[in-house]
């Protein structure tokens, strides 16, 4: 069943709200109360929160208010209104949140881990929508738009000046343990936002029609055949391309034993899949 635009826009908002308000219980629950950093605008509001004991919320979000700018010229214009909607209420939430502390982690790798995993999911959830949180998330999307970098690559390379800031604001540790909370974030965020894992499977097969038909069944998924040719027989050959997931892969082998055990196969991995079965495109 198809869900009719406004509603589709009205679920759209409130995933992003409520992505938002744990973005911020992340970081007042996890990351400060650890001590930690963090990257981009965020981390630069941090930074004077320790310093300068300036809220964190009022200050993300008038350091982004530059970034707003970048994107109203470089971003479709849904987008900043998602974004803006997104930051005033994760900065609200954020001095909402201030002293906020419902698990006494006195491990700060665990703050860096959870603070991490936590911030990651949020910002899928918000970047699924079509909004963000602003920052480095703003020129992330850009380079994404622009060169098709994986937005949580991106923002790994630019968030290493703020750690650089941060190693002589808050010490060597905690701007080492700063580091894997961005990267446990980036790798999160690329994980959700490519969906389930996925291989890409390559197939040369003199049994191919027979091993399509044993795909299809026992894996119930689809194939495309393509003309080849062998460069040293000459002769032609189907080429099997079809998509699995990772639980899939076992059986997906299997078959072309059973089939034809001299049978070529490449595996590779397919960084997002959209289509029936896997991931579909809003």
């Amino acid at each position: 069943m198809k869900i009719p635009k406004r509603l589709r826009s009205v679920l759209g908002i409130l995933a992003i709200t409520i992505g938002s308000i744990v973005a911020a219980f992340g970081i007042q629950g996890f990351i400060v109360p650890s001590g930690l950093g963090g990257g981009g605008v965020g981390g630069i509001a941090l930074l004077l929160y320790y310093t300068l004991n300036l809220p964190i919320g009022i200050m993300t979000f008038l350091l982004n208010i530059p970034l707003f700018i970048l994107a109203w010229r470089e971003v479709n214009r849904k987008f900043v209104f998602k974004t803006i909607w997104g930051l005033v209420i994760f900065s609200l939430s954020l001095d909402l949140f201030k002293g906020i502390q419902t698990i006494n982690i006195n491990d700060i790798f665990l703050g860096a881990l959870y603070g991490g995993v936590i911030s990651g999911i949020s910002s899928s959830i918000i970047f699924h929508f079509g909004g963000s949180l602003g920052g480095t998330d703003i020129v992330s999307k850009v380079i994404q738009r622009k060169y098709g970098v994986p937005m949580g690559t991106s923002s790994l390379a630019i968030n290493a000046v703020i750690i650089m800031i941060s190693w002589f604001i808050l010490g060597s540790t905690a701007a080492l343990y700063t580091l894997v909370t961005i990267f446990v974030y980036g790798r999160v965020l690329d994980l959700i936002q490519s969906g389930v894992p996925t291989k890409s499977i390559i197939i040369i097969s003199d049994q191919s029609e027979a091993l399509v038909n044993r795909i299809m069944v026992d894996l119930g998924r689809g194939a495309t055949f393509l003309h080849g040719r062998g460069a040293y027989s000459c002769e032609p050959k189907d080429v099997i391309i079809c998509v699995v997931s990772l639980p899939e892969i076992g059986r997906l082998k299997q078959a072309v034993r059973d089939v034809d055990p001299k049978a070529f196969m490449i595996v590779q991995n397919a960084g997002e899949v959209f289509g029936s079965g896997f991931i579909t495109n809003d």
